[in-house]
């Protein structure tokens, strides 16, 4: 394929005009675009078929990218890169989708070398939730890669291209003997045509993450046929570089998906990793971690098991292997943000927090009035007293120029679930409800979902114009502690530098917490 623009840039349904072409590989190109209904900027994944193909594969390339928007389209989550529509034009599929600004993993590595295993801990984090909530819905990604993980310039973390995606009651578009992907990130069972469940997708997390951590993957060869054989036959070479994250990998990355740690698993590790927390040393064989609710031979509630074949892979499948093209776009980082201090352990089951702390006791004087002038704390109104296992506090108010809130909800073990695990959920369901609550709504517009870095173990950050005021709002998690900090101030659109206030008395409330005795 040629990057060489024939003719004008092409322009979609009278309504999407191409501004430029921002890559292209496989059978697609990313174009930047402008969405001149609604007067922004998307990315658009034009689907590019050989005229050569014979119909039948001109059909199930056009059916696999209404899949991808169809997977997409399933999935309202900060880590996922959102699909708008989808337009038949000139004889093909072209995808709208999400514009990020920011580069792939791939491309990160390829400019920096290998990443630090906190950071890349952070990424697995955000990928995995991005997997989890896929699996949960009957999606398995099936094409996990560095190269389909974005990287945005304001710190966000996004998993794209669900083109070869299976999903729930779609039939197979392939034949069985076929092996679509990408040849060093499938798994062992997939390439064994034993199984094709959520499994699959771990192990290429591993391997990305592999990737990500030592520079290479762990089973690169020179040809795809040795990279296949080396996933089939050989170990993944002990890390040298990935510190904590040596142990998890390595166990991620062994043959048997039984004997693989399971998502909740994978997300604690993950977790300690990112918060610089010393990691127990894991066999690969070790049941320390969970086993995944989708193992090996387990399926999703109501979800039909994979199809399983029989036998290793021959020539002739190996002949079928497709790279395909990564539906992603741009680039540029950020730095990382600076660190926090170290959380102690949580206590196994209950979290670090027996009870809930006093917000007002969380910033001193001079910090609370640094930000809201001449403002003393003060508790919630009676009328509004706090719930057991909350707690708030108050700079300003509604009427005045500047108004901090914070307020704060304790968790505890649920059932068998440990705290940080019911507060996981919690957090995750409240993420998931400020991205469909994004646009017009009765109470005001909410903003875009921004993921922030380093502050407790998974943070976010969005805007909310409400009648004649502007709150900057950073959600966030320690343990199994739920924590808000809501500034806000007169004004009819959003403020830098109301953000950073904003983000700067998370840090300072995150600092008090994690020193607290």
């Amino acid at each position: 394929m040629t990057d060489r623009i024939v003719g004008p840039l092409p322009v979609l349904a009278g309504r999407y005009r191409a501004l430029a072409k921002l890559g292209s590989g496989g059978m697609g190109v990313v174009w930047r675009a402008r969405d001149e209904l609604l007067h922004r900027e998307v990315a658009i994944k034009e689907v590019r078929l050989d005229p050569n193909l014979p119909e039948a594969q001109r059909a199930e390339a056009r059916e696999r990218t209404l899949r991808e928007a169809r997977a997409a389209a399933r999935l309202g989550h900060p880590s996922i890169v959102a699909v708008h529509d989808v337009v038949a034009q000139d004889g093909r599929p072209w995808i709208v989708m999400d514009l990020v600004k920011g580069r792939s993993l791939e491309q990160a590595v390829q400019a920096e070398g290998p990443l630090p295993p906190r950071r890349v801990a952070m990424i697995g984090l955000a990928v995995l939730d991005a997997l989890a909530l896929a699996h949960s819905r009957g999606i398995v990604h099936r094409d996990v890669k560095p190269a389909n993980i974005m990287l945005a310039g304001d710190g966000g973390v996004l998993l794209t291209d669900f083109g070869i995606a299976t999903l729930e009651g779609d039939v197979q578009l392939t034949s069985p003997d076929a092996l679509i992907g990408s040849p060093g990130y499938m798994a062992p069972e997939r390439l064994r045509g034993t199984d094709d469940g959520p499994a699959t997708d771990l192990w290429s997390l591993a391997a990305t993450l592999y990737t990500a951590v030592e520079g290479r993957s762990p089973f690169r060869r020179e040809s795809s046929a040795a990279t296949i054989g080396a996933i089939l036959t050989q170990e993944a070479p002990q890390p040298r570089r990935a510190g904590g994250l040596a142990p998890v990998l390595m166990a991620a990355l062994v043959k048997d998906p039984r004997l693989r740690p399971g998502e909740s698993g994978l997300r604690a590790t993950l977790r300690q990793v990112s918060q610089g927390l010393p990691v127990e040393p894991l066999s690969p064989f070790s049941p320390a971690l969970p086993a995944s609710p989708f193992s090996a031979q387990e399926t999703a509630p109501g979800r039909p098991a994979a199809p399983r074949r029989t036998g290793l892979i021959t020539g002739a499948a190996l002949a079928t292997v497709a790279v395909l093209a990564t539906g992603t776009v741009l680039l540029t980082t950020t730095a990382d943000d600076p660190g926090t201090s170290r959380p102690s352990p949580p206590t196994a089951g209950a979290g670090r927090f027996a009870t809930v702390p006093d917000a007002c006791s969380l910033l001193t004087g001079a910090q609370g009035r640094a930000v809201v002038p001449g403002s003393t704390p003060a508790p919630a109104p009676s009328a509004l007293k706090p719930k057991e296992g909350e707690s708030y506090c108050g700079w300003g108010g509604p009427t005045e120029a500047r108004w901090l809130r914070l307020s704060m909800t304790r968790k505890a073990p649920l059932r068998a679930k440990a705290a940080s695990e019911v507060a996981h959920d919690f957090f995750v369901s409240e993420r998931t409800r400020v991205i469909a609550d994004r646009g017009e709504g009765l109470l005001g517009a909410t903003g875009a979902l921004r993921n922030i870095g380093r502050l407790g173990a998974e943070a976010f950050a969005y805007d909310v114009i409400a009648l004649d005021r502007i709150h900057s709002t950073v959600r966030f998690r320690i343990s199994n502690l739920l924590v808000e900090v809501d500034m806000s101030q007169k004004g009819e659109r959003p403020d830098a530098e109301l953000r950073k206030q904003a983000l700067r008395v998370a840090r300072q409330v995150t600092e008090k917490l994690n020193n607290r005795d």
